[in-house]
C-alpha cells in the first residue's frame, strides 16, 4: 500500500489560535508520524524565517497553508516555482474584494494584495474554501482544483445548564431577552461602521420589550460601538464581553436567544461562512442571518431576512421586526432544535477530517 502523504501545516496563527483549532481538527485522521504545524512566530518577517528553516530540514509531501496572508501566501507559490513544491490554500475570503470594498489595506497595498492573492490560488495543487458560493466564484475563474471544507465548533460540554445560569446573572441577563453577535469589529474606513453596528440600531426599536444586546468579540471598532450605543440611548441595553476564550464560546452563546449573523450582499459577504454560523448551530441558537451566502443554503427561512447591497441602512428595522416576532411569539424559536443535527452533519470534525485526508491520500 502506498504510504501515506506526509503534510506539513503552515498556521498564521499563534498554538492556540482559531486557525490552529482548524489546523489540528482536520488533521485528526492523518498520522501523527508524518504531521507536522509551524505557527506564526511573532513578527511576519520572524515567521517567516523560522517556515524557511522548517521545510529546508523537513520537506514535506504537502504543505497546507491556512489562511491566505503572509508571509504565506509569498513563501508557499515561490516555494512552488523553486522547488516544485505541492500545496493546498485553505481560505475562507475574497481576500481582495473584502480589502478594497471596505478599505482595510487600501491604497498601494492593493495591486500586491490581488497579485500574491491570485498568485497563491494558481499555484496551488488544490484550494479549500469555507462555503459553496466561494468554490463557486474560483472555479469560474479557472482554478482546477476547488473543495468545500467548512468550519467546524467548540466542544458543547463545558456549556451546562448551571455554567450557562451562573454566566446570565453575572453578566446581568437574568430575565431579559438577549440578541447577541459574536465576531471581530473591525472597522471598515469606507463603510464607516464595524461588525455589531445593525444590532445597536435594531434595539432602538425595541425599547418597549425586555431586549438585551450581548456582543462578543473585540477590535479596532469597538470603541465606537461603545459610543455609537450612548449616542443611540442604549448603552444600558447592550453588553460588552470583550475577546473571551475559544472554549468558553458555547457557554457565552446560549446566553442568546437570537444569534445574528450579517453577511453584506456583495462579493467579500457572498462568499463567506463565517466560523459563527457553525458555533451559533451547534449551541442551538435561533439565527437570524443576512440571506446572504451559507446562511441561505442551509438555515431555515424564518431564520432569514434580505439585505441590499454593501450597507443597508433599512436591515435594522427588519431585525428588529423579526426579534419583536420572536419575542412575543417564543414557540417559533424552536425551529432552532434541528440546528445542532445539521452542524453535525456538516460541520463536525470527525466528518471534516475525514474529507482531509481522503484528500490528502488523492493528491498525495
Amino acid at each position: 500500500m502506498k504510504p501515506f502523504p506526509s503534510v506539513t501545516f503552515l498556521v498564521h496563527g499563534g498554538p492556540n489560535s482559531i486557525e490552529a483549532v482548524r489546523a489540528r481538527g482536520l488533521a485528526r485522521q492523518l498520522p501523527r508520524e508524518t504531521t507536522r504545524f509551524c505557527f506564526r512566530e511573532g513578527s511576519r518577517t520572524m515567521t517567516a524565517a523560522a517556515w524557511r528553516r522548517e521545510l529546508n530540514s523537513h520537506s514535506p509531501d504537502l504543505l497546507y497553508v491556512l489562511n491566505t496572508a503572509l508571509p504565506g501566501a509569498i513563501l508557499t507559490p515561490l516555494w512552488s516555482l523553486m522547488r516544485g513544491q505541492r500545496y493546498l490554500l485553505d481560505t475562507g475570503d475574497a481576500v481582495f474584494e473584502m480589502a478594497r470594498q471596505s478599505g482595510i489595506g487600501a491604497g498601494l497595498k492593493l495591486p500586491w494584495l490581488w497579485f500574491f492573492e491570485r498568485l497563491a490560488h494558481r499555484r496551488a495543487t488544490a484550494v479549500i474554501v469555507r462555503g459553496t458560493r466561494h468554490r463557486e466564484l474560483l472555479l469560474s475563474r479557472g482554478l482546477r482544483r476547488v473543495e468545500v471544507i467548512r468550519d467546524s465548533f467548540a466542544e458543547q460540554t463545558g456549556a451546562t445548564t448551571e455554567a450557562v445560569a451562573g454566566l446570565r446573572r453575572h453578566l446581568g441577563l437574568v430575565d431579559r431577552f438577549v440578541v447577541g453577535v459574536m465576531g471581530s469589529t473591525v472597522w471598515s474606513p469606507r463603510l464607516k461602521f464595524c461588525y455589531g453596528w445593525d444590532l445597536l440600531e435594531a434595539l432602538t426599536r425595541l425599547r418597549d420589550l425586555p431586549v438585551t444586546g450581548l456582543l462578543i468579540g473585540d477590535g479596532d471598532g469597538l470603541p465606537w460601538l461603545r459610543q455609537r450605543a450612548i449616542e443611540l440611548g442604549v448603552a444600558d441595553r447592550v453588553v460588552f464581553t470583550g475577546r473571551i476564550p475559544y472554549a468558553d464560546v458555547p457557554t457565552h452563546l446560549r446566553l442568546m436567544d437570537v444569534a445574528m449573523s450579517t453577511q453584506t450582499n456583495n462579493l467579500p459577504g457572498q462568499v463567506r461562512t463565517t466560523g459563527k454560523l457553525p458555533e451559533y448551530m451547534a449551541a442551538e441558537r435561533f439565527i437570524l442571518a443576512s440571506r446572504v451566502g451559507e446562511a441561505a443554503l442551509v438555515l431555515p427561512e424564518l431564520m432569514l431576512l434580505d439585505y441590499n447591497g454593501e450597507a443597508d441602512l433599512s436591515y435594522p428595522a427588519r431585525v428588529a421586526e423579526r426579534v419583536r416576532l420572536v419575542c412575543e411569539h417564543r414557540e417559533l424559536l424552536e425551529v432552532r432544535r434541528s440546528l445542532p443535527g445539521l452542524a453535525k452533519q456538516l460541520c463536525d470534525y470527525d466528518g471534516l477530517s475525514r474529507k482531509f485526508a481522503d484528500l490528502v491520500r488523492e493528491l498525495g
